[in-house]
Formats: structure tokens, C-alpha cells, sequence
């Protein structure tokens, strides 16, 4: 019987593989290849300053409820934003991601923070430069519509896409 409880005990805990350690030292000597190379997302723009507006050429895309997908009229609301977008360079742009007011705070912030990405990403994917483009959640605090129906919290159910014109840094000579 202490045969099979140890062999039992040796199978359950050999199974479980340790990983490789690997010192400091040697990280900084290993080679970067494609393969050990950490993937870089393009980083979003800064959006601070309240200087962004909504303006007519760029229409709110609307979402379902707990969804954060782009449906097909969704899709056509955003490539023609993106043309809009394409054809003014100047411009950088800010996504901001919304909810009806159902579920917690926390909930709300994240589903906001999740439509206002793929907004975002679908905008890269029809060619704005992902770098011209940042996103902001405001959750439930922005509503459109305070009133109990499902009318109004689909209403609420939206990502919306501002724009400013592009701060441009100096650099002076010393």
C-alpha cells in the first residue's frame, strides 16, 4: 500500500514540470529573435485637455447589451469615419466608450473600455494610424437618456469619436 501511495505521490508531483530559471545575467545575453521579442501594441495617443468636440462628419456607433461587438451597420458607421479620418491628417482623434446605467461601476468602466478599443482597433484596421487615436471609458456617467426604458439605455449603449487638432511640439536649438 506505501508503494502505490508513493508512486501515486512521485507521478502527481513529477507531472507538475518546474520552469527553467534563468538569472538575470544570462537575460541580458540571450539573443532577441522574433520568437523571445515581446509583441509592441502601437501606444495610444495622450488624450489630456478637454479640447476635444464632436463634430457632424462623425456618427456614434451604438452596441447591444454586455457586448462590445461591432455589428455590420456598426462597421459601416466606422469606415465611413475613417474616411473622414484619413482625409484629415490634422486631426487626432479620442474614442470614448459607454454604458446604460445596469451593472456595477466597475463592470460598466470595463465594457465601456472594451468598445471604445475595438473601435479603436477597427479605426487601424481600415488605415487611421493607431498612434493618431486614444480611448477614454466613462462607464454609466455620461448618459444621453435617464429614463428606465430600453429605448433610452440603447441609447446610452455607444461609443462616440471626438477630435482636436494635433498639438505639436517644438524642440528649440540651445
Amino acid at each position: 500500500m506505501k508503494k502505490r501511495a508513493l508512486l501515486l505521490t512521485l507521478l502527481v508531483f513529477g507531472a507538475c514540470a518546474k520552469k527553467p530559471l534563468i538569472k538575470e545575467d544570462a537575460k541580458a545575453t540571450m539573443p532577441t529573435t522574433e520568437m523571445t521579442r515581446p509583441k509592441q501594441e502601437e501606444p495610444e495617443l495622450n488624450i489630456r485637455g478637454k479640447d476635444f468636440v464632436s463634430i457632424k462628419g462623425l456618427t456614434v456607433v451604438y452596441f447591444d447589451l454586455n457586448s462590445s461587438d461591432l455589428g455590420d451597420s456598426a462597421k459601416e458607421v466606422l469606415a465611413s469615419n475613417a474616411q473622414f479620418l484619413k482625409a484629415h491628417l490634422e486631426l487626432e482623434v479620442r474614442v470614448d466608450g459607454h454604458c446604460d446605467e445596469r451593472g456595477t461601476t466597475e463592470y460598466n468602466l470595463a465594457l465601456g473600455q472594451r468598445r471604445a478599443t475595438i473601435v479603436r482597433d477597427h479605426y487601424a484596421n481600415l488605415g487611421v494610424a493607431a498612434r493618431r487615436i486614444g480611448t477614454i471609458s466613462y462607464g454609466e456617467e455620461k448618459t444621453l437618456c435617464a429614463d428606465k426604458t430600453e429605448d433610452c439605455w440603447a441609447k446610452n449603449r455607444r461609443a462616440e469619436t471626438s477630435v482636436r487638432k494635433k498639438i505639436t511640439t517644438r524642440v528649440f536649438a540651445q
